[in-house]
């Protein structure tokens, strides 16, 4: 048994954050799926797993996990985080070994078949800015979030690969210094190979506040134009 399918025999239902999920917009037609962790019975195959951890997983008790998975379907890894009682968040992310010879972001197999079809590709920072904005946009387009504010070079050429001339890119990041920053990066980036690339304005922190703010009433007015 690989890494991937490893973790994925840990996966189980997150029951105990219907309620926090419903409030951050996620629906029935939301396309990320969301877990909570169930110890394995052996141990990870994987050292680097093993170190950050535990051999079965322990240090995720309570954690929120969002795996992340290749175009083809296979787990690269995933984002897990933890409410603290002060209401902060905790985050962390794990890839494994093909992390790294593939395309890393949230929505690739929709993304690519998106672009394969001529639909347009949103791109955001967190996950649920990819839940806010997957609510709102046409259903032959597809929202992908980077986990961060920058995109690797692999999902960069994999992207432009799969581009079609019908396209368009949409930026997303978040309004803070760093997100605007890295889409003017990724926007001139696009711009010089050839695709077709937006970067909507809009007032909010990022997507998902907007989201929180104004319903979907007000992620139209920003965001489809």
């Amino acid at each position: 048994m690989n890494i991937g399918e490893w973790i994925a025999s840990g996966l189980i239902a997150p029951h105990t954050f219907s309620e926090y999920l419903s409030s951050r917009g996620v629906t029935e037609k939301t396309s990320l799926k969301f877990y909570c962790w169930k110890p394995p019975q052996t141990p990870s195959p994987c050292a680097k797993f093993t170190s950050t951890f535990g051999a079965i997983g322990l240090r995720l008790k309570d954690h929120l996990i969002v795996p992340v998975y290749s175009p083809r379907g296979a787990i690269l890894g995933f984002e897990a985080r933890i409410i603290l009682p002060d209401g902060t968040k905790k985050v962390t992310q794990y890839r494994n070994n093909q992390a790294h010879w593939n395309p890393y972001f949230l929505g690739a197999e929709r993304a690519f078949q998106a672009l394969w079809s001529g639909g347009d590709i949103w791109v955001v920072e967190g996950m649920f800015d990819m839940v806010a904005l997957e609510r709102i946009v046409p259903s032959s387009d597809a929202v992908i979030s980077t986990l961060r504010a920058g995109m690797d070079k692999m999902s960069m050429e994999m992207i432009e690969r799969f581009y079609s001339q019908h396209s368009t890119i949409h930026i997303c990041y978040d309004n803070d210094e760093t997100g605007r920053n890295k889409a003017e990066w990724l926007y001139k980036l696009f711009l010089k190979s050839g695709l077709r690339v937006t970067l909507p304005r809009y007032r909010g922190k990022d997507p998902n506040e907007v989201w929180m703010q104004g319903g979907d009433t007000l992620l139209k007015r920003y965001f489809l134009f």
